[in-house]
């Protein structure tokens, strides 16, 4: 038996990240003989009902204070460092975590990798993303920790020339570990149809926007993230709007952020035709944005892990950036002609390209179903490589 300790950003309400764990025990399952996989993760119980894993508490609060408070001082970080200890294999994995936007995520983070490597034990990386390290102190801790890692492997091109910037030496590129997901079957879907009243025959457009509308890469605090909300929200409603008067359609708002779903039913009351337009409840199952997705016809998606199991299922997507991960992924999947910045939205530019962008999708979506389902086959087995290449590491 190999005891193997996950941590990332889990338990969080963010089906994205989950989407990511899923990925990564699923593929490691696979090639590792007999793996006992826990997993450090802010709500136990949903991280051990959802993933059948064996959870560890660690709270993330907002702020440095509150961060060390419950860290240090209740007693969390005493537990972790005995589940370091007693782990055969350590794995920082999945998402955004080597990024200084907020400054205690590299230090708070690269900790436990460092902790692990005092402990002797192994230290993998798994197909994270990087991006930016802009801080002195960032780029110093992930050259001098990373470079002790056993194996480091990156999720696409971006991630990679960050952190070899940041003098990060035998850096992998594989892909998002989300694609090492296996699809539900259509009676799996099924179940989860009718538990969020979705009927066989319903039809419509999905979106995923981004609740905050601005470029997470530029703003730094709440101050920054909270600007023109209103003015977003009423652009993006009024595009919406003449996507379901254009073509009749339903508009359904899927939530993967469990905060998004209060932005979505602001956009959808800003419509006037918003009885088109319907805001599901969230569910902290990724299965849940698999069945909601299966009978879409298209997604208009700003989440980025909305887009590569909208990639999974084949279902065409029209994109809107909001950070530097979803531009690298579009390029990774040859979208970036579909390439829009949330920056630019209220602009007649950003209206005038995202019609013209929906329609092109719209009047070709099998075209474009057939190449997600294609793309999602080559990143597919590009993630499983992280898996392999952590099992010949344990040997």
């Amino acid at each position: 038996m190999t005891n193997v300790l996950i941590a990332g950003y889990y338990g969080l309400g963010n089906i994205g990240d989950e989407a990511i764990l899923a990925g990564m025990v699923t593929s490691l399952r696979k090639y590792i003989d007999d793996p006992h996989v826990s997993v450090i993760t802010n709500n136990l119980e949903e991280t051990r009902t959802l993933h059948n894993v064996r959870p560890v508490r660690q709270s993330f609060k907002k702020g440095v204070l509150r961060f060390i408070g419950r860290t240090i001082l209740e007693g969390e970080l005493a537990a972790i460092q005995r589940e370091i200890r007693n782990c055969d294999i350590f794995i920082l994995g999945g998402g955004s975590l080597l990024q200084d936007l907020r400054v205690y995520y590299l230090p708070a983070l690269l900790s436990l990798v460092r902790l692990a490597q005092r402990y002797g034990k192994k230290t993998v990386i798994y197909g994270i993303g990087a991006g930016p390290i802009d801080t002195h102190l960032g780029r110093k801790l992930c050259s001098s920790i990373l470079n002790e890692a056993d194996l480091v492997t990156v999720r696409d091109s971006m991630s990679k020339e960050v952190l070899e910037r940041c003098g990060v030496r035998d850096v992998i590129r594989t892909a998002d570990p989300a694609f090492g997901i296996e699809v539900p079957d259509p009676t799996v879907i099924g179940t989860y149809l009718t538990s969020l009243n979705i009927t066989n025959g319903d039809r419509y457009i999905a979106s995923t926007a981004y609740n905050w509308l601005h470029d997470s890469d530029l703003s730094r605090n709440a101050v920054e993230a909270a600007q023109d909300l209103r003015d977003r929200r009423e652009s993006l409603a009024g595009i919406f709007e003449s996507i379901v008067r254009e073509h009749d359609q339903r508009m359904l708002l899927v939530p993967t952020v469990k905060v998004d779903r209060e932005g979505y039913a602001a956009i959808r009351d800003l419509m006037p035709s918003s009885e088109k337009a319907d805001v599901l409840e969230y569910n902290p199952h990724f299965t849940a944005v698999f069945a909601a997705l299966s009978r879409a016809d298209v997604l208009v998606g700003m989440r980025l892990h909305s887009l590569i199991l909208a990639t999974m299922m084949g279902v065409p997507v029209v994109p809107i950036s909001y950070c530097g991960k979803v531009k690298s992924y579009l390029e990774l999947v040859g979208l970036e002609g579909f390439y829009l910045d949330v920056e630019d939205l209220g602009t007649e530019t950003f209206a005038g390209q995202f019609c013209k962008n929906f329609e092109t999708v719209w009047e070709n979506r099998a075209l474009y179903a057939a190449k997600q389902r294609q793309a999602a086959e080559v990143l597919r087995e590009r993630t499983l490589l992280n898996a392999r290449l952590v099992a010949e590491l344990i040997g």
